[in-house]
C-alpha cells in the first residue's frame, strides 16, 4: 500500500495493529500506530478504540482511558461510525458516564448538511443501553434527543432507527408503544421494511391478535415486499390454525400475481390447511395457481390431496387441475440447439416469419 504511493489507510493499519495486539506484541502495535500518526495528521479514531478494547481486556482501565483521552485531545472531527465504535467500547466496559458525554457531544456537533455527526446506529446503541438497564422512559427520550449547542439540528430518524426501537418494545411486550412508533414512522412518509413488518406480525401473533397480524401481513404483501419461505410458512400456518382460510387463500393469490412467486413450501402449507378445513374448492384454486405458475407440486403433496379429494369422490376433478398439459403450448416440440424451426411447407421460419424471399405482411422484416 505504501510503496505503491497509496495513502496510509487507517483501517488497514488498524487491522494490523489488532492482529499484533491479539498476539500480545504491544511493541509492534505501538510501532505501527506511531508510523500511522507520522503519515497522517488526522487518522481514524477507531485505532484508539482497538487499543482501548485491548487494554480493557487486560484489566488495565487506566491505560484504556488514557488512549481515549489522547484521542479527544486531538479534537478530530470524527464521523459517526468511528464515534459509534467508541461508544460501544465504553459501554461494554462500564464507562457509562463517558459514553453519554460522547453521545451528547455528537448531538451538539450534528449540523447537517455541513456535518453529519450522528446516524441511526448512534441512537440504536444508546437506546439499546437504556432498554438493557430497564429504563424504558429514558430510551424514548434518548430516541428523540437533540443537541443543545446553538446551530445543532435534530437527526432525521430513518427506518433502521424506528425498526430498532420498535423491536425492543415488542421484546418487552410493549405492543401499544410499538404501534405508536410504527404509526409515527408511516406519518413521516417513511416506508416500513421487511424486518419491521416481521417484528410487528410476530408480536401480534404472540399476543394472539390474529386480525391485526393479518392486516399487517396484507399490507406487507400489497406493498410488494418479499415474503421468504420460513416466515411465510409460519405465518400462514398461524392464520389457518385460527380459521382464516379464505383470507389465507386470498393473500396467497395476491402474492402469486407478483414476482418473485411465493416459495413452493408456502403453497404446500396453504393447500394442506385448506384441505384439513374441508375447503376443497379453495385448495383446488391454489393448486390451479401452482400449475399455472409452474410451481412444483411435490409427490408428498400430490398423495395428500389425492387422499383428501378421493374421500369425497372428486379425484377426476383433481386430476384435471394437476394435468400439466393444460399449461403447455400445443404443437411445440423441443428442437436441437441452433436448428431453425420449419413451417409445414418446409420453409425455415425466423422470428415468426417464413423465409420465402419476401415479407409475409406489411412491415415484416426480410432476413
Amino acid at each position: 500500500m505504501l510503496n505503491k504511493g497509496h495513502g496510509a489507510d487507517s483501517l488497514v493499519f488498524n487491522n494490523l495493529i489488532s492482529g499484533f495486539l491479539n498476539l500480545g506484541n504491544l511493541d509492534k502495535a505501538n510501532e505501527l500506530f506511531d508510523e500511522l500518526k507520522e503519515r497522517c495528521l488526522v487518522y481514524d479514531g477507531v485505532v484508539n478504540a482497538t487499543f482501548m478494547e485491548w487494554w480493557f481486556n487486560q484489566g488495565k482501565d487506566k491505560e484504556a482511558m488514557e488512549s481515549y483521552k489522547s484521542l479527544l485531545d486531538r479534537k478530530f472531527k470524527m464521523p459517526p461510525p468511528t464515534c459509534n465504535t467508541l461508544l460501544e467500547v465504553l459501554l461494554k466496559h462500564g464507562k457509562t458516564k463517558e459514553a453519554w458525554t460522547l453521545f451528547e457531544d455528537m448531538l451538539d456537533n450534528h449540523t447537517p448538511p455541513n456535518t453529519q455527526a450522528v446516524n441511526s446506529d448512534t441512537f440504536n446503541i444508546m437506546v439499546n443501553e437504556c432498554f438493557k438497564l430497564g429504563n424504558i422512559e429514558e430510551a424514548i427520550k434518548t430516541f428523540k434527543k437533540v443537541g443543545t449547542k446553538p446551530g445543532s439540528k435534530p437527526f432525521a430518524m430513518d427506518v433502521a432507527g424506528y425498526n430498532n426501537i420498535i423491536t425492543r418494545f415488542c421484546e418487552h411486550g410493549m405492543l401499544s408503544e410499538a404501534e405508536k412508533f410504527f404509526q409515527e414512522l408511516c406519518g413521516k412518509s417513511l416506508s416500513p421494511d421487511v424486518p419491521m413488518y416481521r417484528t410487528m406480525i410476530d408480536a401480534y401473533l404472540k399476543a394472539e391478535r390474529v386480525d391485526d397480524a393479518l392486516r399487517s401481513f396484507t399490507k406487507m404483501v400489497e406493498t410488494g415486499l418479499r415474503v421468504v419461505a420460513s416466515f411465510g410458512t409460519r405465518v400462514f400456518s398461524e392464520f389457518l390454525k385460527n380459521g382464516k382460510n379464505l383470507e389465507a387463500a386470498t393473500l396467497l393469490t395476491k402474492m402469486g400475481e407478483k414476482e418473485p412467486k411465493p416459495d413452493a413450501s408456502i403453497y404446500d402449507v396453504v393447500v394442506r390447511g385448506l384441505c384439513n378445513a374441508d375447503e376443497l374448492d379453495k385448495s383446488l384454486d391454489v393448486l390451479d395457481q401452482m400449475m399455472k405458475y409452474s410451481i412444483g407440486v411435490t409427490p408428498a403433496l400430490q398423495d395428500f390431496v389425492r387422499g383428501a379429494f378421493g374421500k369425497v369422490g372428486r379425484t377426476e376433478e383433481l386430476d384435471r387441475v394437476l394435468n400439466e398439459n393444460r399449461w403447455r403450448f400445443p404443437g411445440r416440440q423441443p428442437r436441437p440447439f441452433g436448428q431453425s424451426p420449419r413451417s409445414p411447407s418446409g420453409h425455415a421460419e425466423m422470428g415468426g416469419w417464413q423465409s420465402s424471399g419476401s415479407p409475409q405482411m406489411a412491415g415484416g422484416q426480410q432476413f
